[in-house]
């Protein structure tokens, strides 16, 4: 007895294998873009059981490799088989990856960096989409002037400052802060010259990005607010500004935010000399460099322009003494070790069974085994 299948059934399969092979060929392309490998070298890393023929055919949509084949592909370039299929949540190429101007970065490392930011920023909302929560709500901030000006972003750090209950207060962890006010944040290993990304996903999701390498604690706190800068204000940016003066006024805005104008006013202000001591003693209370520090009092006219110089001076010229102390870190974020908000996802998806123990190793981009051995359910 033969069982008729309905015309759109059938249309509707057929869609959902295109979709399915355009999906895999776009993944294949980016997890080999992530390895900054040609389809030459990933046929000779399979040891030719692929040949690159068949790799290009696979990455236009016009083929489909066996499961023999596909387990083979995902082991050569550090994948697992999830990723090959997961829908895409947005375009990455939509977020403007930029590095410091004396970075050499190749066309080759900046694709890749492109793919790991778009893998973690997409595993993060998909655990948040597994728990159905999306974490705190972001609110914009209103700003409906033309910003041109370091003394601008000053005082807009200032108004969200208030607007986000900090006061003058020292920022204790500025990832907490940032989540607690509804921006996702994210870190990921780039290559030397990158620091850090923003932007609103699918213009709903705020989202910062830091390089995982970064140094100092006080760096990776003033690179976060700067991103920040970039996420509140950046289409309120005056046309006739540069990208460096945009650059030195997110700059500005992470200043104040970390340090407020207030807080030197009342122990800087007014002061012939400064003691390096006072300035250490700032930089471990409020988690901001002293190079930063010194940036702001010359801005402020507490230290004159021939003082600041000086100060430059000196850190560049007595390198072995003056420089090795003014560039140690001493801040130390609190709860340095905490769980992120990520993995805190992923392991109460796991303990409610929403999620298996594969899915949950996928998305830390660990082993089944690590998974199992600290899930601790209670």
């Amino acid at each position: 007895m033969k069982f008729f299948v309905p015309l759109s059934t059938k249309i509707v399969k057929v869609r959902n294998m295109l979709n399915e092979m355009e999906t895999f060929a776009k993944r294949l392309r980016q997890a080999r873009v992530k390895e900054k490998i040609s389809m030459e070298a990933l046929s000779r890393l399979l040891n030719g059981l692929v040949s690159k023929q068949a790799i290009s055919k696979y990455e236009a949509a016009k083929m489909m490799p066996s499961s023999t084949i596909l387990i083979a592909l995902a082991d050569a370039l550090r994948v697992d088989l999830d990723y090959f299929f997961r829908s895409f949540a947005f375009d990455v190429q939509e977020m403007k990856v930029s590095f410091r101007k004396k970075a050499s970065v190749g066309r080759k490392d900046i694709e890749a960096l492109k793919v790991n930011i778009q893998d973690e920023i997409e595993r993060y909302l998909e655990i948040e989409e597994i728990l159905g929560d999306e974490g705190d709500s972001f609110e914009g901030i209103p700003c409906e002037q033309v910003l041109l000006s370091y003394n601008d972003m000053v005082q807009y750090a200032q108004f969200v400052r208030n607007k986000w209950q900090l006061g003058s207060d020292p920022i204790a962890n500025v990832q907490d802060m940032l989540e607690a006010n509804g921006v996702k944040f994210i870190t990921t290993e780039g290559p030397d010259g990158f620091d850090g990304v923003s932007g609103m996903i699918n213009g709903k999701f705020p989202v910062i990005v830091l390089n995982s390498k970064i140094g100092t604690a006080e760096r990776k706190r003033f690179t976060a607010l700067h991103e920040l800068g970039h996420l509140l204000f950046n289409d309120k940016f005056s046309e006739k500004l540069s990208t460096r003066e945009i650059e030195n006024m997110c700059n500005a805005f992470a200043n104040e935010m970390l340090l407020p104008t207030s807080v030197i006013a009342k122990t800087l202000e007014g002061k012939n000399k400064i003691s390096l001591n006072e300035l250490i003693f700032l930089q471990e209370t409020y988690g901001i460099s002293i190079d930063a520090i010194m940036y702001k009092l010359y801005q402020k006219g507490i230290v004159t322009e021939k003082r600041y110089k000086s100060f430059r001076i000196r850190k560049n010229v007595e390198k072995e003494t003056f420089g090795k102390v003014v560039d140690k870190e001493r801040f130390l974020e609190l709860q340095t070790k905490k769980v992120s908000r990520f993995k805190a996802m992923v392991y109460s998806a796991l303990a409610q069974q929403l999620i298996t123990a594969s899915k949950a190793a996928s998305l830390l981009k660990c082993s089944v085994t690590t998974v199992r051995d600290t899930v601790n359910v209670i």
